[in-house]
């Protein structure tokens, strides 16, 4: 069974009712990292409704959170407002919106392209408008209580001053820099002592003031702990270094069970998502965005990508040749749901077929229809337009079965293929049609090959496999080995020996403008 069935088991022999919780800090740019809790979040709300239950999808907006360090996209002058809120800081672009909106918007927009459509909930907001308030005033008067769990469970020591809760400092208007020692009434006290963030110790400015519960936020811990109980969140899913022995998680269960009285939610423990191998890191700039992972793949991989393996296995994801590999399998667990292909033996037919009914935006399609990722590689360099690529597809008879709603899809693939030739392409996978016979060197063995097919592919069906073989079969007779033969072809046509799948490229091309060219080279 697929792990988000089990999970939305579990889940349901609790109780009928569920609210499934994800959060984002908002420092920056929002990545595929971040997604990843959402999109599978929703994978579980999905389950959840499919058997009858209730689920409800919530996405909190960290934008409390102090600037801890500077990602690449932000420019160096932002350096001075590390220990800032970031719901406080300013647009990095210089528009009227904030900082944090300015980073939400487009991954909302993003999230919607992939079918996720979760109720936002902003920290702020809950903390101005008074839904934190109740929380926070029970973390203070258990604050000792809540001492005693931190040191029991991480080993964190306190001082017996120390309150879980991080006023703004009204003076300087950091958040990471203040000490919270006292409260009554509505109101705690503070120190602006300084701090540490990320890396960096921030200096505080040395103000001592009082606030409200509006102007601060619980410290992290208390904070989740306090939300589960707040928003009903029955399951989470985080990454796994909230799951480590003493960790965010341990504590915050223990938190949530001890202070406020309510059992912690089901965690969803996920591994990072890596990119070519390395952690994804906003300071360091090596993310890739939702809209990144858009621009060449359509959705339906995107969601894939999370739900095609557990969520404990490592996913690393390369935006050049590795995109190919997971379109590839994606385009395989297609063909296996719609009967047109079979799994292999180390794989679980129930689970490939739940993997891809979990990666549609919407629904599976009615009735099949595929063109391979790596066909419209070589079709998008060959047509200026979506038309074009249609017009050789349709030349070669590659549209059968094709319907409304499959054509749309085929029209975003086109445009994530050109996409991605155009930016991310290694050099293997690019190619141009020489106008003219090239300045190659070919031998004499290569000459009496081209001048050979030039006859015999002029008789021949002009399909990719009759053309395939063909061009294979001749060499072979010619006593030349497969390198050689289907060299000798590329270097005429594209000026160098490689290029895309042989059969599927020339059935793509004009057959007369074909045996010309080889009949030119050969000699003949």
């Amino acid at each position: 069974m697929h792990w988000v069935d089990v999970i939305a088991g579990e889940l349901l022999r609790r109780g009928p009712k569920h609210v499934v919780a994800s959060g984002t800090s908002i420092s920056g740019q929002i990545h595929i990292g971040n997604a990843g809790d959402v999109i599978m979040a929703d994978g579980v709300c999905r389950s959840i409704r499919e058997r009858g239950g209730e689920a409800t999808l919530l996405w909190i907006a960290d934008d409390s959170d102090p600037l801890r360090k500077i990602p690449k996209q932000l420019p160096p002058e932002f350096d001075r407002l590390l220990g800032v809120p970031c719901h406080n800081l300013p647009c990095p672009e210089g528009h009227p919106h904030s900082f944090t909106d300015h980073f939400i918007e487009p991954f909302m927009d993003a999230l919607a392209r992939v079918g996720v459509f979760p109720e936002v909930k902003s920290g702020l907001e809950m903390y101005q408008n008074g839904e934190y308030g109740p929380m926070v005033k029970v973390a203070l008067e258990e604050s000792a209580r809540i001492r005693d769990i931190l040191k029991r469970i991480s080993g964190a020591e306190k001082a017996q001053d120390w309150l879980p809760f991080d006023p703004i400092c009204e003076k300087c208007g950091k958040i990471a820099t203040t000490d919270a020692y006292g409260w009554e009434d509505g109101k705690v006290r503070y120190r602006c002592a300084g701090g540490v963030a990320g890396k960096s110790r921030i200096e505080g400015c040395g103000h001592e003031g009082c606030t409200d519960f509006a102007q601060g936020k619980l410290t992290w811990r208390v904070e989740w702990a306090a939300r589960w109980k707040m928003l009903g969140v029955t399951c989470e899913p985080f990454g796994k270094e909230h799951a480590a022995s003493g960790g965010s998680y341990d504590t915050s269960k223990v938190i949530v069970k001890e202070v406020f009285g309510y059992d912690p939610p089901h965690p969803v423990i996920y591994e990072h998502i890596l990119v070519g191998g390395r952690k994804m890191s906003k300071s360091l700039g090596n993310i890739v965005t939702l809209d990144d992972f858009l621009e060449v793949a359509p959705p339906e991989v995107m969601r894939f990508f999370f739900f095609r393996t557990r969520a404990t296995k490592h996913k690393d994801f390369d935006i050049g040749k590795n995109l190919l590999h997971l379109v590839e399998d994606y385009e395989h667990v297609e063909r296996v749901y719609y009967g047109k292909d079979r799994p292999s033996p180390q794989e679980d037919e129930g689970d490939l077929r739940r993997a891809y009914e979990l990666s549609q935006v919407r629904r599976p399609a009615e009735g099949f229809f595929q063109v391979p990722y790596t066909h419209l590689v070589t079709c998008a360099q060959m047509a200026p337009s979506y038309e074009g690529v249609r017009w050789i597809l349709q030349r070669n008879e590659q549209l059968g079965g094709m319907d409304a709603e499959w054509e749309g899809r085929l029209k975003v693939e086109v445009e994530c293929v050109r996409a991605w030739v155009r930016e991310y392409a290694p050099e293997e996978y690019l190619f141009s049609i020489q106008e003219f016979l090239p300045d190659v060197v070919l031998d004499e063995g290569e000459k009496g090959l081209l001048g050979r097919l030039s006859d015999d592919l002029a008789t021949v069906e002009w399909t990719a496999e009759r053309l395939h073989s063909t061009i294979h079969d001749t060499g072979k007779a010619a006593g030349l080995d497969a390198a050689h033969t289907f060299g000798a072809v590329y270097k005429v046509i594209l000026g160098k020996p490689r290029g895309p799948r042989m059969g599927y490229f020339l059935q793509s091309m004009d057959k007369g403008w074909v045996l010309r060219r080889l009949k030119e080279a050969g000699g003949t």
